[in-house]
């Protein structure tokens, strides 16, 4: 579309841009809801795209987030979200139009990295995001008990909402900077997961909270025939409080079952006398990233050997690929652009999930997404395994 204007949004686009979201995703916002939303995305986050004609017919916005790398640096990264174009406006470029307009601006910003999570797996690799972690859900029935061996450290209470305002925050940005992928949650996104609000509930009951001095959970019961489902969100920055909160959570009583997400490397599989009891229903991707200075991001990686290559990143979408060479291991890293020949060639979506570690180098190459040298693949492939396996924990 030829006459397409890509702008930022004003206060007189919001009713337009809720009424997009509503007919893109099928659910209507409350003004409640809304309100709550604009806390945390100002007009001014949004890019809207306008057909002269039509009116509004597409749009994209951006949390102020960060994200952890291996190693424990946090990068700035604009949490990409609020996505859509109407049925009826379809393979017109709008979504090209929007993604290139606010990458551009991230550019403009000196951002090194945006991210998002997706509905759709198959939209955004073209734009160059690539899957940087993995979501694992599971259903754990109520007959799951610990091993006798089992830690058993102690240390949880109950707590009040008006009690962890403070202490969730804190776990989590301990938990965030020893966890690749983590996204950070800022202070207004704390203040409206406080507010629990009935939308946000899924039919479920408001949040129940355990604390231990290094961890904390909250869960909500939902009641069906047979008992309640607990669907409970923990962080735990040691074993022990992570099998602390856990030995309790799996105490309750009057539970049918219990959904969480685990990442594959979780210890509570090994922790119980049946690991069967944990199901698993889903694996799906979770975080994308999409490197915009390739220079910045890897060089405030940390690497699990010492490694000295040239790699060359493509970018058919925005144009901040180049060849580079990176030199790093466990103590840091530098990356610099070079006129060297490389080593290693990579699309840059698929570079978006070797910086957390999400995907092997070694399956990139055997997908024939990477190519490489055998002796430059060994090392690169060990060097970007990170010590944890990468989750984000927020979706936005």
């Amino acid at each position: 579309m030829s006459d397409l204007i890509i702008r930022p949004a004003t206060e007189a686009d919001i009713p337009a841009i809720k009424r997009a979201d509503e007919r893109s995703f099928h659910a209507r916002m409350s003004d409640t809801e809304i309100a709550d939303t604009l806390t945390l995305l100002p007009p001014e986050r949004f890019l809207v795209a306008v057909d002269p004609q039509d009116g509004l017919v597409g749009v994209t916005a951006a949390y102020d987030m960060a994200v952890t790398l291996p190693g424990g640096a946090a990068l700035p990264s604009p949490g990409v979200a609020w996505v859509s174009v109407p049925a009826t406006h379809r393979r017109r470029g709008i979504l090209r139009a929007l993604m290139a307009g606010q990458l551009g601006g991230f550019v403009a910003q000196g951002l090194p990295l945006a991210m998002l999570t997706a509905s759709h797996a198959s939209i955004y690799g073209r734009f160059g995001y690539g899957e940087a972690t993995r979501n694992r859900c599971v259903e754990i029935d109520p007959r799951a008990e610990l091993r006798a061996d089992a830690p058993d450290p102690g240390g949880v209470r109950f707590a009040e909402t008006s009690e962890v305002t403070e202490h969730a925050p804190r776990i989590h940005r301990r938990w965030a900077a020893r966890t690749p992928g983590a996204v950070s949650r800022s202070e207004a996104w704390w203040k409206r997961f406080f507010l629990d609000r009935e939308y946000r509930r899924g039919g479920a009951s408001s949040m129940f909270h355990l604390v231990h001095p290094d961890g904390w959970a909250a869960y909500r019961a939902k009641w069906g025939t047979e008992g309640s489902t607990l669907s409970v969100e923990l962080f735990a920055v040691t074993p022990e409080a992570h099998a602390a909160l856990w030995r309790v959570l799996l105490a309750q009583e009057l539970v049918e079952k219990i959904s969480t997400r685990l990442t594959f490397d979780d210890p509570l599989q090994l922790m119980l006398t049946d690991p069967r009891l944990i199901r698993t229903t889903s694996v799906a991707d979770g975080l994308w990233l999409r490197v915009l200075d390739v220079p910045a991001v890897l060089g405030a990686r940390r690497y699990g050997c010492e490694i000295d290559v040239v790699l060359e990143v493509r970018d058919d979408f925005l144009g901040r690929g180049g060849r580079f060479r990176l030199q790093g291991g466990p103590d840091g890293a530098s990356c610099t652009p070079t006129a060297g020949a490389a080593q290693v060639h990579v699309g840059m979506a698929d570079l978006g999930s070797l910086v957390t570690g999400n995907v092997r180098a070694r399956s990139l190459a055997a997908a024939a997404r990477l190519q490489a040298e055998d002796a430059a693949l060994a090392r690169f492939d060990v060097a970007f395994v990170p010590e944890r396996e990468p989750w984000h924990g927020t979706d936005f």
